[in-house]
């Protein structure tokens, strides 16, 4: 359907995608809106649940969780390569810089706002909790667990892809 898809698109904004879902569902009353977000740019917005409550928003937020920054994960592990090679020393058995978060239960957090929450581990769940946060008629959040993912860029990064091919200072 035309017109009804919102998105940062190549830049990538984090945690822009619960006030676009929010502005969204604003704007077109009674319409059903998705929100499908990570664990870290949902944690930057989480209290907008209770917005969404309050304010009788029709939106269901799918929160991928991997535990990780996995944007910021892959940009270091891109960005830090001539840095690596200048110190002449590994950065450590990951090669990033304070990428992983902590377990938050937002499901849980959901229904602490008056919301629905669910959670699915295995995709064939999916479908079925989709169909109970539509039925509860109510904001409503669906934590998803996903496997870390080792190669999730930035929308747009690699237009910026020659940036880090010398060290800083050459």
């Amino acid at each position: 359907m035309p017109n009804t898809q919102l998105s940062t698109h190549h830049f990538g904004m984090l945690g822009a995608g619960v006030g676009q879902a929010l502005g969204a569902a604003v704007a077109r009353p009674g319409s059903q809106v998705y929100c499908i977000i990570g664990d870290g740019a949902m944690g930057f917005h989480p209290q907008e649940i209770e917005t969404a409550v309050r304010n009788h928003l029709k939106v269901i937020f799918f929160v991928c969780c991997d535990k990780q920054w996995g944007m910021v994960k892959i940009n270091q592990q891109f960005a830090l390569r001539p840095v690596k090679t200048m110190i002449k020393k590994s950065l450590g058995p990951e090669e990033t810089i304070n990428t992983d978060l902590g377990e938050i239960e937002f499901d849980k957090l959901a229904q602490a706002m008056g919301a629905h929450g669910e959670r699915v581990a295995d995709s064939a769940d999916l479908a079925p909790a989709i169909e109970r946060c539509l039925a509860s008629d109510k904001c409503a959040v669906i934590h998803v667990d996903v496997d870390p993912v080792k190669h999730m860029w930035a929308p747009g990064l690699l237009q910026f892809k020659d940036m880090h091919k010398e060290p800083v200072g050459k």
